[in-house]
């Protein structure tokens, strides 16, 4: 018996005889986990009565026959009375027909003849632990089942159809949210929810699933009896026969996605907002990245006219001190005696020293006009250099929303792919 676990399981054991209780009771400490003894009838009634007040049953009671105060048959009496269920053996030293007459009628599990056999009674005890632990397992299946089945029926919609799709049952949140009572829906075939919106396909898809014994799910829209729409994802699976291949009917479990299917499609319509507003904007970037670069370009035609006039004033600068090298060369200031010498030697005088600070004005200002348009140029430059460093930012900025928009477009797409939404 190692694969029955008997860990958890309570016994009652009722025997007058004290080496026997002993001895017995010995034995069945190394099987279950818990065993209680009872040297009479009564004392063991009374601690059934005790453990099953309490709501901790015993898992197996196991009693003499033949005691005094009150026999074996009279405590299986006493507790049929509470416990009809309740495994029981019975140990006695003789066979008697009434006795066991009575013990059949009180549903008694097996009978130990004395003296006790332990190998017929490993046996037996065998055979009624895997009775109780499969039971118990049972019994626990079935209040997880209705715990399951209470949820589902408190948080999802459910019905049931015949196999030609007629409606047989219906829960109450299914005739909450559809609006219409069970009088309506029973006998009724499921397009008295569906939405004029969803094709006809879709539901052929759908029968053409579960007809072949698949389930099918999937998220769509119902219309209620008042004219509003709710989203529900379903999914529906046939139930079999015994021969697990005849379909007896269809069950579907549909829970309300309504709030989740209006988001994501409020999100849907944000994200194409946001990928509009995005392309609108690289739009006006790009614009105005080419007016930038046409500045640029103007700018750089302007300096090259600056530089060629630059060239040309610089070479009039270089002429000029040219011209005064040459006077300063020639000796242009002559001295009085040389000029004396000559005819008209003041006004030549005059004229000549006129004309070197005539030169020399127009050095100045060539001059001036030089640094003038030298600091116009560095101006420009430097201008050219704040636009170049706005172009490549521009730039940088236009390449970031281009890769945004389409890891955006990605995911839409993908989104897509991955939901299963019917057309609207």
């Amino acid at each position: 018996m190692n694969e029955i676990d008997t860990s958890t399981f309570k016994v009652l054991y009722i025997e007058d005889e004290d080496l026997a209780r002993e001895k017995f009771g010995k034995f069945l400490n190394r099987r279950f986990g818990e065993v209680v003894l009872c040297a009479n009838g009564v004392e063991g009634f009374m601690k059934f009565q005790e453990y099953f007040t309490k709501d901790s049953k015993f898992d197996l009671i196991i009693s003499d026959i033949n005691m005094p105060k009150m026999d074996g048959l009279e405590v299986l009496d006493g507790i049929r009375q509470y416990d009809t269920e309740v495994p029981v053996i019975l140990i006695t030293a003789r066979s008697e027909s009434e006795q066991m007459l009575k013990a059949i009628n009180l549903h008694v599990e097996s009978y130990i003849l004395k003296p006790i056999d332990f190998d017929v009674v490993n046996m037996t005890l065998d055979k009624v632990s895997k009775d109780i632990y499969y039971k118990k397992m049972f019994e626990k299946q079935n209040q997880e089942m209705e715990t399951y089945l209470e949820i589902i029926d408190q948080e999802a919609l459910v019905s049931k159809t015949d196999s030609k799709g007629k409606i047989t049952f219906v829960n109450d949140g299914f005739c909450e949210v559809s609006g219409y009572t069970r009088e309506e829906l029973i006998g009724n075939a499921h397009n008295i929810v569906r939405h004029p919106d969803i094709p006809k396909n879709f539901f052929e898809e759908m029968w053409e699933t579960i007809k072949n014994g698949n389930v099918w799910n999937g998220i769509h829209k119902n219309l209620a009896k008042d004219g509003t729409t709710y989203f529900v994802n379903s999914k529906i699976f046939p139930i079999f026969e015994l021969d697990k291949t005849t379909i007896k009917e269809y069950m579907a479990v549909r829970f309300l996605v309504t709030n989740l299917e209006e988001q994501k499609r409020e999100s849907h319509k944000n994200f194409l907002s946001q990928l509009t507003n995005l392309k609108k904007l690289i739009n006006s970037l790009t614009k105005e990245k080419e007016t930038l670069q046409k500045t640029v370009r103007d700018l750089e035609f302007r300096i090259s006219g600056f530089d060629e006039k630059y060239r040309v004033s610089e070479a009039k600068r270089k002429e000029l001190h040219s011209q005064l090298e040459a006077y300063e060369k020639n000796k242009l200031e002559y001295n009085k005696m040389d000029l004396m010498t000559k005819k008209d030697k003041t006004k030549q005088f005059e004229e000549i020293y006129k004309s070197y600070n005539q030169l020399k004005g127009k050095l100045n200002r060539a001059e001036k006009e030089i640094k003038e348009k030298d600091k116009l140029y560095q101006s420009k430059v430097e201008q050219i250099d704040d636009l170049l460093s706005k172009e490549i930012k521009l730039t940088k900025r236009i390449s970031d929303l281009k890769d945004l928009v389409t890891n955006l477009q990605k995911e839409n797409t993908q989104v897509i792919k991955n939901k299963k939404i019917l057309p609207f």
